[in-house]
């Protein structure tokens, strides 16, 4: 009975439960989550090589057999260890770790990679509280501290030794193999981050120079928009335009690298902070040797994005005042036209009165002239020709005003129905 009420119980839920379908992204979100987790180390005493690679552009790009590129996170297990391969954002990191330093064998698939090594560490591992590390790092200046483990020291020189990687030793006794894993993957991380976020630093000093030449041609432009002639600025607002259009080709080619740098610089000091460092006597820490180091490059990397997005500021601008400037000139040029025009038309209606008078006495002129002349052909009557012709002049004369204004009043009506018909 009790097994019917458990079974139906499960049909139940099974039944109850919605059946929703999954998001596109949905299995890469969740993989994500879990993806590159830190590795289980059961050797107390290890040796962990990591190598920070950036694939050739090249084609085509021929992977040893032994890794399946397609992949982001892979392990593959040896005789002799394992190699861990991690597909990043713009690298790829493989990890060696094991008892002993990495076979010829492994050093020659490592080799055969179709990338360029950007950065890489190697974490030596010992269990002993005080080991020997004079032929590790010989005369070196050594830099490090206690971690977040109880008794585990960091010792480090940040310089390159013959293998082309970081040397680092992990000196302390672990609870567990996991344990081993965290402070690895953490130090990993600080070191690969901490070379990648350089990267952009050679750029932009690259690019320095030529960022002084736009900030000197930039305000040599804005000098040159106070004058208050139109084509000068219109020649200013070409030059400034062609400022903004180098700005922007700098920016392209050192947007990418900077937003990269500023965000592997927040990865280092995460796991600086995660490492929750200890001095261990007058040593200078991880931080400490970082924080002087990496912090002022980081800061000429931000100044030098800063200075590109002031420029375009200051060109913008001065652009939007010289618009404004020359409209403020050509409202003052077409107020002069109107002006002009106006002067004109008043010219015009002066002399259109002075023809329509001139026309009038013409016309009247022309018509006692024909009044004579008919006065000439006829008989004689008892008032005399000239009495007759003086009556008829005011006559001649309205009637030819009448006339006259008559017709100038049709002539702008004759004229739009003449467009009109045109069009």
């Amino acid at each position: 009975m009790k097994r019917s009420d458990a079974s139906a119980a499960g049909e139940t839920a099974k039944v109850n439960s919605p059946i929703i379908e999954p998001h596109s992204d949905w299995a890469a979100i969740e993989a994500e989550a879990h993806s590159r987790p830190p590795l289980d180390i059961d050797y107390s005493d290890a040796q962990i090589w990591c190598w920070s690679l950036q694939e050739k552009d090249e084609k085509p790009n021929v992977w040893p057999d032994i890794f399946d590129p397609s992949k982001r996170h892979q392990i593959i297990k040896l005789d002799d260890g394992i190699l861990r391969f991690e597909r990043h954002t713009e690298f790829v990191s493989i990890t060696y770790v094991g008892k002993t330093v990495p076979s010829l064998q492994i050093l020659a698939i490592i080799g055969a990679c179709p990338a360029r090594q950007l950065t890489g560490i190697k974490i030596i591992l010992s269990s002993k509280p005080k080991p020997d590390v004079a032929h590790i790092f010989g005369e070196q200046r050594l830099f490090g501290g206690n971690t977040f483990f109880d008794g585990v020291i960091v010792t480090t020189s940040f310089r390159t030794d013959d293998d082309g990687l970081v040397p680092y030793v992990v000196t302390g006794e672990f609870d567990d193999g996991f344990g081993r894993g965290r402070l690895v993957k953490r130090l990993i991380d600080l070191e690969i981050y901490r070379m990648i976020s350089l990267l952009t630093l050679p750029l932009v000093r690259k690019a320095s120079k030529s960022l002084r030449d736009l900030e000197s041609r930039a305000e040599k432009a804005v000098l040159s928009l106070s004058v208050d002639d139109r084509i000068a600025l219109g020649q200013s607002i070409d030059s400034a335009a062609g400022i903004l259009a180098d700005v922007g080709a700098i920016q392209s080619r050192t947007r990418y690298r900077i937003a990269a740098s500023n965000a592997y610089y927040d990865i280092v000091n995460a796991r600086l902070d995660s490492l929750k460092e200890v001095p261990l006597g007058q040593r200078q820490t991880l931080r400490g040797f970082i924080e002087h180091r990496l912090a002022p490059a980081i800061a000429t990397i931000q100044a030098f994005d800063r200075r590109t997005e002031q420029i375009s500021a200051t060109v913008r601008s001065a652009m939007e005042l010289a618009r404004t400037q020359l409209e403020q000139i050509l409202q003052a040029q077409n107020q002069k036209l109107l002006t002009s025009m106006e002067r004109r038309a008043r010219q015009q209606i002066l002399l259109a009165q002075a023809v329509e008078g001139l026309s009038v006495a013409a016309i009247s002129y022309y018509g006692i002239g024909l009044v004579s002349y008919v006065l000439k052909g006829l008989p004689d009557f008892a008032v005399e020709d000239s009495l007759i012709v003086a009556l008829a002049v005011p006559v001649v004369i309205l009637i030819s005003v009448i006339f006259t204004r008559r017709a100038r009043r049709h002539i702008p009506k004759i004229a739009m129905d003449s467009s009109t018909l045109k069009e």
